[in-house]
């Protein structure tokens, strides 16, 4: 007996563990307190239902344990939501979302104001008998309080309960199809650590423990009754969805997660001999999810550091540096780079004349030594070098097209200062004055053919 209430219970020590140990993992996330929320009303969840899966269990618990069901199993479904719409969007609570809380609210306040008027005992061993044999025996109630307590206590309850899962249900489909998710990618997830996006992951681990407890909140208590060990079954399925559920929960602030990174989420969690691979992972994240300022500074400070250490020269520092700086060039923002190239081909913001680095970093929202870095790394040309050569490129085009203008002219179209500047530059690019490769683009001979 005192095995089957500890995996009856189960899910509630789970629930307890993670109401525990989530402060601890992840207090500074976004859903910090929408999970703290989840695990409290599991918790009072799993409570109760462990109660109505105990044989034997005396009738004032079932009524507290009947209490307890009805404040915390309808707000399940509404905090789940809560915490997908923040996955999604990103955004702050709106009242609106709060509607949802209505239903529950109004089944717990009805559950402990009819049981104040029936009377506790009374109520009790009502519970006790539907408990034992079954819905059949309400209808010898017909018309009392005790009718009364039935509908909104257990027929009201299971309309709502019911209506909240497939809502859930259809909302995680539609956001499964709209975010092109597949089996084939948790299959990749599980077989090759590719990554895969985090709100399908979470979504996945709720299908399983959803669909059992639906099914034993609406469908199976006869059942269970007769065939003890289902529960048991339940119990075990329910603790390693939910489990699985909040360790995903833990990087609720990245879009997606590999196989590594769910392997290690304790990453301080290590003893000295896996203590080199841990910090491995450590710095392959940090390079992959760090902003390209932080990374910058960190290259900074690794060279102080090493400057420390009397044994390790100069030139060895500078390698280390270098080589640090050319991992983190190869994980430049796409996003970012694409804002870059966006400015500058397709808005043309090369051709303001007094256009600086600081103007393109004010505009990209980061900082000079990022943008400079990103340019050089990226083009194997400093900013000013690459500033004039897309304003040379845009000059021999505005050249072909007017063929009468006159330098000054073309120079201020172009974003040059001055016509002496642009001279200047266009000879220093192209090998020959703009004149010069006119006549050589009229002919046909490639322009710069006396660069050498």
């Amino acid at each position: 007996m005192n095995l089957l209430i500890l995996f009856l219970f189960l899910p509630a020590a789970a629930a307890l563990f993670w109401l525990a140990l989530y402060p601890i993992l992840a207090r500074r996330t976004s859903t910090f307190w929408i999970m703290q929320s989840l695990s409290l009303g599991l918790l009072l969840y799993f409570i109760s239902d462990g109660c109505y899966a105990t044989p034997g269990i005396p009738p004032e618990l079932l009524l507290y344990a009947r209490i307890l069901m009805l404040g915390s199993a309808p707000c399940l479904i509404p905090i789940f939501w809560l915490y997908f719409d923040r996955l999604l969007k990103r955004r702050r609570f709106r009242s609106g979302q709060f509607i949802w809380m209505i239903a529950p609210v109004a089944l717990l306040i009805s559950g402990i104001v009819l049981t104040e008027i029936c009377d506790k005992p009374v109520v009790a061993d009502f519970l006790l008998r539907l408990y034992q044999e079954g819905v059949s025996v309400a209808a010898e109630y017909n018309g009392s309080i005790l009718w009364h307590y039935y509908i909104w206590t257990s027929l009201f309850f299971r309309i709502v309960i019911a209506t909240e899962f497939v809502v859930a249900a259809i909302a995680i489909v539609r956001v499964l199809i709209k975010q092109r998710f597949s089996f084939r990618n948790l299959w990749n997830y599980l077989r090759n650590g590719t990554s895969i996006k985090v709100t399908g992951l979470q979504m996945l681990n709720l299908i399983l423990p959803m669909l059992f407890v639906f099914l034993k909140l609406i469908f199976l208590k006869s059942f269970l009754d007769t065939h003890i060990w289902f529960s048991i079954f339940l119990s075990v399925v329910v603790t390693v969805g939910y489990s699985s559920f909040m360790v995903g929960s833990l990087f609720g602030e990245k879009d997606s997660i590999t196989r590594v990174q769910a392997n290690h989420v304790m990453f301080f969690n290590y003893n000295k001999s896996i203590k080199g691979p841990i910090v491995e992972i450590m710095m392959e994240e940090l390079l992959d999810e760090a902003e390209q300022d932080a990374l910058l500074r960190l290259q900074e400070k690794i060279g102080e550091n090493l400057n420390m250490e009397k044994a390790v020269s100069p030139r060895e520092i500078s390698a280390v540096k270098e080589q640090l700086f050319a991992t983190v060039a190869g994980t430049w923002d796409d996003s970012l780079l694409a804002k870059f190239q966006n400015l500058m081909l397709n808005e043309q913001l090369f051709l303001q004349p007094s256009l600086t680095l600081g103007d393109v970093a004010e505009r990209m929202h980061t900082n000079k030594t990022y943008v400079s870095k990103m340019v050089n790394n990226t083009y194997n040309l400093g900013f000013p070098e690459l500033l004039n050569t897309l304003r040379v490129d845009y000059a021999e085009q505005y050249l072909l097209n007017h063929r009468g203008a006159k330098q000054e002219e073309v120079a201020l179209a172009c974003g040059f200062l001055s016509a002496s500047s642009f001279n200047n530059i266009f000879k220093k690019i192209t090998g020959v004055t703009p004149k010069v490769w006119l006549v050589n683009a009229d002919r046909k001979v490639p322009a710069g053919y006396d660069k050498h």
